[in-house]
């Protein structure tokens, strides 16, 4: 075989995998809007997101972006983070439950 055809059998294989992890990490708590993480308290949604290592590689993550949306079972934060090492996108859910009235 070609060492170029090699080179695509390879990567192609590369990019099945790639493609397999995230779909499986967006099944994961914190993957989706539907299946966010529950915390008590917004000041530990950036420490949580920050200290998530990289599925694709178990690098650190810098946080890009945030937003919040109210929600009736409480506030839902999306971090968007990147990998340092492998640069790969990702996306975090969380959700500020509200506090239980007496």
């Amino acid at each position: 075989m070609r060492r170029r055809r090699l080179l695509r059998d390879q990567q192609r294989v590369l990019r099945k995998l790639v493609k397999r992890t995230e779909s499986l990490a967006a099944k994961l708590a914190g993957g989706s809007a539907d299946l966010p993480i529950d915390v008590k308290s917004a000041s530990v949604v950036e420490t949580k997101a920050r200290s998530t290592p990289c599925i694709q590689c178990g690098g650190d993550l810098d946080l890009r972006n945030d937003s919040a949306t109210s929600t009736d079972r409480g506030i839902l934060r999306e971090m968007t983070l990147v990998c340092r090492r492998c640069h790969a996108p990702r996306t975090l859910w969380y959700r500020i439950a509200p506090a239980a009235t007496n």
